[in-house]
């Protein structure tokens, strides 16, 4: 995470989740859904997961987990009537998966959490994966990403160094002609480092020597070993395994106003879409109970992400309005503006017409208008 690629990618997908609020629906028997305000889970979902965390700082925490670490946990404490009561972060750290064998012989998996003293039903435990090789365990993006972080740490380290070494490169200083003892090159030493320390001399300043010296710089310099453009790849190529466009890690070296729209969209499809799934899904096929399930679904409202983008906001509720899927007061609702009087119904445009209904139509004489021509004519 001292990598500032890293620290971004985390940082911006984590964000992605956080900021979406998390409802919950009910499903009549067609599939249309409600807000289920009533339901236990709503206020879990939405507000307070539970009493040490708010929705966003527990949706944050557990996907930067599951970024850096690979698996996300969240054990579900149920009440009297089994029904989720808060959802309890748990560091990976503290939880190991095992296998118990059943009274039939088949081989079940249970979580061991560091403090509990029972095995934890998969039903009782929210595990987002990472990417995953069996289903079972997540890899952390880091362990994908070995190589590339440690060609990105030491470009940083050498960077610090080069320029705290004032920037300058090293090399050999030949003193000719003469053949020196080790006090006289213990004196020079400290001479040279007096000199060019960048912190107590002057690094950037002229080091004078003597008439049989000569320095010769045995290092290339930082644009012969491209150096910087060693630095711009390293972007790249981390961004490109949290599937992060370059521009959305702030890399703008290649990219244009048209660029940047269509990252964004790029982004919501390719990246931040994949995550909210396997969250809804994760929740829904453990929080619930049986009884509930095909009736009721959480889900995350993503048109939370136009919340800041008011001209998109306002094309989104007017295509609705205009087709009458939504009511006047049902867009008020959303813009946190007060109902009024009349504004619960829907309306449609009425300007067009089918062709049937357009034939249909009588055509009446033409006006006896000497002014106006015999093409114009006037529809009852």
């Amino acid at each position: 995470m001292l990598l500032s690629t890293v620290y971004r990618c985390v940082d911006l997908i984590s964000d992605s989740v956080a900021v979406l609020p998390l409802k919950t629906y009910h499903l009549d028997a067609d599939g249309f859904k409600a807000e289920a305000k009533s339901h236990p889970a709503y206020y879990m979902f939405n507000m307070e997961p539970n009493e040490d965390m708010t929705r966003y700082v527990f949706f944050k925490t557990l996907m930067a987990s599951v970024l850096l670490t690979g698996n996300g946990y969240a054990y579900i404490e149920r009440d009297s009537k089994m029904n989720a009561a808060q959802l309890i972060y748990l560091p990976s750290s503290q939880v190991t998966i095992t296998w118990i064998t059943d009274r039939l012989g088949i081989m079940r998996k249970r979580y061991q959490v560091v403090g509990f003293r029972e095995l934890v039903d998969p039903r009782d435990m929210i595990h987002v994966l990472n990417f995953s090789y069996d289903g079972i365990i997540g890899v952390s993006t880091l362990e994908h990403a070995r190589q590339s972080l440690g060609i990105a740490t030491s470009t940083e380290e050498h960077a610090e160094g080069f320029f705290k070494s004032g920037a300058s490169v090293a090399g050999i200083l030949t003193v000719e002609g003469t053949r020196l003892d080790e006090k006289k090159k213990d004196q020079i030493y400290q001479t040279w480092e007096e000199r060019t320390n960048p912190i107590t001399g002057h690094p950037n300043g002229i080091a004078v020597l003597e008439g049989n010296m000569k320095y010769q710089p045995i290092s290339i310099s930082p644009k012969d070993s491209q150096f910087i453009e060693s630095r711009q790849f390293n972007v790249v190529d981390l961004c490109r395994f949290f599937s992060v466009s370059p521009v959305k890690a702030f890399d703008l070296s290649k990219s244009s106003y048209s660029t940047v729209e269509a990252t964004q969209l790029q982004y919501l499809t390719d990246t931040a879409l994949a995550v909210i799934t396997k969250i809804e899904l994760e929740i829904n096929r453990k929080v619930f109970l049986p009884s509930e399930r095909g009736r009721f679904i959480a889900e995350f409202d993503t048109s939370a992400i136009l919340r800041t983008d008011k001209s998109a906001q306002a094309a989104f509720w007017k295509d609705l309005a205009t087709v009458g899927a939504a009511t006047p007061n049902e867009v008020r609702r959303e813009n946190n503006m007060p109902r009024i009087e009349n504004g619960d119904k829907a309306f449609v445009q009425v300007n067009v017409q089918t062709l049937d209904n357009a034939v249909k139509e009588k055509v009446a004489e033409p006006q006896n208008n000497p002014d106006l021509s015999d093409n114009f004519w006037v529809s009852k």
